[in-house]
């Protein structure tokens, strides 16, 4: 790609008339701003306004949210629309793409079915701010360059505070032995994370910036940030992501090294459905249960499959609308009404998005959904674009992408309203705009 063109996320500069927003004579100030505000969106959506969160409160179950965290992301969203306002905002046009379409106009369906209409729909509503986010801060960063080194300098500020919250905060810190929901997890760092899960998975994504700030020349800044987020990645004792990592890796050298896109896609989608099928096959073939085992794995994945046996039987109740969306884990139906199932009516997510997103917005949903945040983003990779799929950028999206998609494996990310969903569709709608530059354009 010609250093004449800024970036997926801006016009090419020949082809901007001069004096436009965004044009290549951006003044110092312009730039500052479009690193603050980049740098602020980025912190405060991986702390959701609340670092160094206390693990020892006490389980209420309640459907009133963060009056914090509400009100900060709606403030984020108000800002990035107004700076987007001034600075071509028919960009977003390209977003818009039928299979987006229906699965937003499906989740609309089971809203009005779901079982708690009213909660349903002001998470939808959240959902849909947090979605506007992940697409509207991709045009804030001038060029490439410029979006790499501001990854890097939100890298190195996350995991300095988490390295400094271990050393001089360890309660708040590193998971104790007091922790009202997780106790066994006692010693497993988070740093600055409300978890251990999302620290590692934040640590993941940290490799994924530094191997792209390495690649674009930043040798020594993307090492160090290599160099600081393996070891807290380990400390966590994120068994997953620690898998997930090498094996993401490897498959983002196949694909981008393969001239072929229908390989490619079929390797990556095989490797998401094998590992599901694993994961999930293990409760039901005995022979898939004892071979995990004798490879040292443990076959109920540390409880999941408790979980994952409880969705399916509730899938088969409502396999066409679900239960509503995000409706379901944490809500008084579900904690007060299945006492019978144990610790399992009381977690808080089920601990695998593919199954999770049928059980609230039914498998017609879940289809639509993982069409949009997977399918289509892979599509998108190999489209012909200005932007080879060699590009490190364009392969940071890629890697960040599988990531998802794998740890969706053993984790919800699809319906939680949180970092993780940003993370999803920020890395659809980048390759979605990679993919389509001269109509973003």
């Amino acid at each position: 790609m010609a250093e004449t063109h800024s970036y997926y996320w801006q016009q090419p500069l020949a082809a901007r008339p001069a004096g436009t927003a965004g044009s290549a004579n951006d003044s110092a100030l312009g730039m500052a701003f479009r690193s603050v505000l980049f740098v602020a969106v980025l912190l405060c959506v991986w702390t959701s306004f609340n670092p160094f969160a206390s693990a020892d409160q006490v389980f209420i179950v309640s459907d009133a949210g963060s009056n914090i965290t509400q009100t900060g992301y709606s403030v984020m969203f108000v800002i990035l629309a107004a700076w987007c306002f001034g600075h071509q905002p028919l960009r977003m046009l390209v977003l818009v793409r039928p299979i987006l379409i229906l699965a937003l106009l499906w989740c609309v369906v089971s809203v009005v079915t779901s079982w708690e209409p009213a909660l349903s729909g002001r998470r939808f509503l959240y959902a849909l701010v947090m979605v506007g986010i992940a697409g509207m801060m991709l045009l804030v960063p001038k060029d490439k360059r410029h979006f790499a080194d501001l990854m890097g300098i939100v890298a190195l500020l996350l995991m300095a505070a988490s390295y400094v919250g271990v050393a001089l905060l360890p309660s708040l810190s590193i998971h104790q032995a007091s922790d009202i929901i997780e106790p066994e997890l006692a010693g497993a760092w988070r740093g600055i994370f409300g978890h251990k899960n999302g620290a590692s998975a934040a640590m993941v994504v940290f490799v994924f910036s530094g191997l792209m700030l390495r690649s674009l020349g930043r040798r020594a800044v993307g090492l160090l940030i290599i160099a600081l987020a393996l070891p807290f990645l380990w400390f966590t004792h994120s068994r997953t992501a620690l898998a997930e990592l090498p094996l993401v890796v490897v498959i983002s050298i196949f694909a981008k090294a393969t001239r072929n896109p229908v390989i490619g896609i079929a390797l990556t989608l095989a490797t998401i459905l094998g590992l599901n099928l694993v994961a999930i096959g293990s409760i039901y073939s005995p022979t898939l249960h004892s071979l995990l085992q004798d490879l040292y794995i443990d076959p109920t994945f540390t409880g999941r499959t408790d979980i994952w046996r409880f969705i399916i039987a509730h899938i088969a109740e409502r396999p066409t609308t679900g239960y509503g969306f995000s409706t379901f884990w944490m809500t008084e139906h579900v904690v007060y009404g299945f006492k019978d199932m144990g610790w399992v009516s009381s977690v808080s997510s089920g601990h695998n998005g593919y199954l999770d997103i049928a059980l609230q917005v039914g498998i017609p949903g879940a289809f639509l959904m993982i069409l949009w945040l997977v399918v289509a983003p892979l599509v998108d990779f190999y489209r012909v674009s200005y932007v080879p799929a060699n590009d490190p950028v364009k392969l940071f999206f890629f890697r960040l992408l599988l990531f998802a998609a794998l740890e969706s494996c053993f984790e919800s990310s699809f319906l939680l309203v949180n970092a993780f969903l940003v993370f999803l569709v920020w890395a659809g709608f980048s390759l979605r705009y990679m993919s389509r530059l001269p109509l973003a354009a």
